[in-house]
């Protein structure tokens, strides 16, 4: 969810949403075990989204493929020149530019959680703006319920979703969603050994 919530504060919301969900090794879940939903955007810009947890690795990564590089998080810069034979030629010197100006941003004083409510104090205290409002989240929450109306009708789906859609509600979006087992057990006591959460967005390859 975070991650989408970066995408949309760099891309906007987009206009499109035409998604595919399946559970292909977890058949004591109700749920999804993979995603993948194809994005288009106002701008002309498409983008796509996959959500896993049978990817070996745990990457977490955004990459934003631009018309002269790419840059990604955790990050990554790769830039290079079309040949007249249409195949690529490194960019080095755009590269070390972009490194320059990554090596040039200002450290940031608190990350993560921390960051956050310390902007949500600044706002109060000083009336800045928030980095991420009320509409930000709601934007991030109906990109979500598109994939699922998309994955679990097979149609493309237009934003903004409509009021009467039987997706806009949670209930009625319940009854329509994708169901894939039932879960047949559970595990007590559970230890938290083991449990892993990615890789660290802040990280260079």
């Amino acid at each position: 969810m975070h991650h989408i919530d970066a995408m949309l504060w760099m891309m906007g919301a987009p206009i499109e949403a035409q998604a595919m969900i399946a559970n292909t090794a977890h058949d004591n879940a109700e749920v999804e075990d993979i995603s993948m939903a194809m994005l288009r955007f106002s701008q002309g810009a498409v983008g796509m989204i996959t959500s896993s947890v049978v990817h070996h690795g745990e990457e977490q990564q955004l990459i934003f493929q631009g018309k002269k590089a790419r840059v990604s998080v955790p990050w990554k810069v790769v830039a290079s020149t079309s040949q007249s034979n249409g195949f690529p030629e490194p960019n080095l010197d755009l590269e070390r530019y972009l490194h320059q100006q990554y090596d040039a941003l200002p450290e940031v004083i608190h990350s993560g959680h921390a960051g956050q409510v310390e902007n949500v104090l600044d706002a109060i205290e000083k009336g800045t703006l928030l980095v991420v409002d009320g509409e930000s989240g709601r934007n991030t929450l109906e990109l979500i319920v598109g994939i699922y109306k998309s994955a679990s009708t097979g149609e493309k789906v237009v934003f903004p979703i409509p009021s009467d859609d039987i997706f806009y509600s949670r209930e009625s979006m319940m009854r329509h969603v994708i169901h894939f087992y039932e879960k047949k057990s559970s595990v007590e006591n559970f230890e938290d050994r083991g449990i892993t959460l990615g890789r660290r967005l802040d990280e260079k390859y």
